[in-house]
């Protein structure tokens, strides 16, 4: 109700010139908040990594992880294995990155200004808002993977290890100074994960969003009081409060699962940043290890409930009371489902394919399989299963460089299932009390929802 005043006032105050209402709003400011932080991101990425590393040229940072230069304290096989070794076709993925970063927020900002521009003022209701956290999802999720980026190409590069620190452990024992090293790797590592479970916050929240839109369509389905409805007023005061407990009772049903599934993934995300608060001290992981235990066993439990809220979310879409308050619902949200289902299963892909000790998990499982069969197709697929140079490092870096690129993706096809809605009129439907408070300046009638329930 703030919110539909507040914008009554805007409409008022800014006449014809209403889209200069969208710039006093307050996602407006956290929209300028997430540049100013993106673009301080994307400067430190072009000093250092593009300018001072030549686009992650090895011959321009082996010297940081060169212990005869700056001590650093590195484990056997990170100075002579692949522990830290970023392929070449891996160099060039993490180095574009950014770039599709910036082209993320390019496309997001227009399909952004386009809208405002097209449809005037503002509105206040919950699809509105689901727009704005579907456009807004790509931006947080482009930032925060770049940052994570950032995080790993400091392991990788050794520019974690600092001139401040290689000065001090100069004369240090090996172990002191692998130790140091074991605790910077950890406060990165804690930082990439914060960073991703930051945008994985967000993506729970965009699905709290879809569930409230649902509910609200299932409630507006089910006839409520209101005295200007005709069906309403010949209904008896006991019919009408059946009508709103089966209301509630059905929206129960149907969304509840939707709900628990946002709300573990927030919980989720916001245990796995005290982790990583905790765990930047390597000193307090012992503290945290039966919880990141638990955690890792539950993984695969949360993937598979993940895939099963996409369905669900789909099949939600396809409901009549939902398509007549959300035209379009599934083709708008389809890539935001794909953006949610790619931040919770890909990096559990990628961890199929780490190699320790010349073996990955792919190969061992598919070694067992094949140890009981003849299938020479399944023997070629065990024999290129295993990559020397890809470890969990190499895996962290490709997972959150290809969150950037999966991003633009999102935005481009978020900007060509909105373009036709945005020529017109705001992609939405006014129903219940907000669309009533905006329109009752006007004279304007609010239609009742046309699935209304038989007469008893």
């Amino acid at each position: 109700m703030q919110g539909t005043q507040y914008t009554q006032v805007l409409r008022t105050r800014c006449g014809r010139c209403g889209f200069l209402a969208h710039f006093l709003q307050p996602y407006f400011v956290a929209a300028i908040f997430l540049l100013w932080f993106f673009v301080r991101t994307l400067r430190n990425v072009i000093k250092f990594e593009y300018i001072n590393y030549g686009f992650l040229d090895p011959d321009r940072y082996s010297d940081n992880l060169n212990p005869n230069i700056t001590y650093i304290g590195l484990s056997d096989d990170e100075l002579n294995g692949s522990a830290l070794t970023i392929p070449g076709w891996l160099r060039w993925i993490s180095v574009l990155s950014p770039v599709a970063s910036v082209l993320t927020f390019g496309v997001a900002g227009f399909q952004t200004l386009r809208f405002i521009f097209r449809n005037g003022i503002p509105e206040s209701n919950t699809e509105a808002f689901l727009h704005r956290i579907i456009v807004g999802m790509p931006l947080v999720f482009a930032t925060m993977a770049t940052r994570a980026t950032i995080r790993e190409w400091a392991v990788m590069t050794g520019s974690a290890w600092t001139q401040t620190i290689s000065d001090q452990l100069a004369g240090a024992s090996l172990m002191a100074r692998q130790e140091k090293w074991g605790e910077i790797k950890a406060l990165q590592m804690a930082t990439y994960e914060q960073n991703l479970q930051v945008a994985s916050a967000f993506q729970f929240f965009a699905v709290g969003c879809f569930t409230q839109l649902c509910s609200e369509a299932l409630k507006a389905a089910i006839v409520t009081h209101n005295p200007n409805n005709v069906l309403n007023r010949m209904l008896t005061i006991g019919t009408q409060r059946s009508l709103q407990r089966d209301s509630f009772i059905v929206r129960c049903l149907a969304l509840g699962g939707l709900w628990l599934f946002a709300f573990l993934g927030i919980l989720k995300a916001v245990v796995t940043l005290i982790i990583g608060m905790i765990t930047s001290d390597r000193e307090n992981v012992r503290l945290v290890q039966p919880i990141y235990a638990i955690m890792k066993m539950l993984n695969p439990v949360f993937v598979f409930a993940t895939v099963l809220s996409v369905i669900y979310m789909t099949m939600l879409g396809k409901m009549g009371v939902v398509k007549n308050r959300f035209p379009g619902a599934n083709r708008k949200f389809h890539a935001t489902r794909a953006l949610l289902l790619i931040g919770q299963v890909q990096f559990s892909v990628l961890q199929l394919f780490i190699t320790t000790n010349g073996t990955s998990p792919l190969s061992r499982a598919l070694h067992n399989i094949t140890t009981h069969g003849t299938s020479p197709f399944l023997h070629k697929i065990e024999r290129r299963s295993t990559y020397p140079d890809f470890g969990i490092h190499q895996a962290r870096l490709l997972h959150s460089s290809l969150l950037c690129f999966e991003c633009l993706i999102v935005a481009i096809v978020n900007l060509i299932v909105w373009n036709r809605e945005c020529k017109g009129r705001p992609p939405f439907v006014l129903v219940g009390s907000e669309g009533a408070d905006l329109d009752a300046d006007m004279g304007t009638p609010v239609l009742a929802p046309s699935h209304l329930p038989a007469s008893p």
